[in-house]
């Protein structure tokens, strides 16, 4: 099976799905989620902070797509 590459237009940078993971696996899943609940708050603080936040999320949840594209979900994780 061949490497899984993301384009991260914001980046301007090509990463492989392992990079991805070596990102993901600095924090615990407790942790992350700590870091989207303060990520959601911050947003709050005017248009930069919301510009930043969306940014971001959106490089978290191309963090977290590559892991489980693949992987079959539980139906009622609200994924996929």
């Amino acid at each position: 099976m061949g490497s899984v590459f993301v384009y991260d237009t914001c980046m301007n940078k090509t990463l492989s799905k392992t990079d991805l993971e070596i990102v993901r696996s600095f924090f615990t899943d407790e942790e992350w989620d700590a870091i989207d609940s303060a990520l959601a708050d911050f947003q709050d603080y005017g248009d930069r902070e919301t510009d930043l936040m969306n940014s971001i999320g959106q490089k978290m949840t191309m963090m977290f797509q590559s892991r489980y594209q693949d992987e079959n979900r539980h139906s009622d994780s609200g994924a996929n």
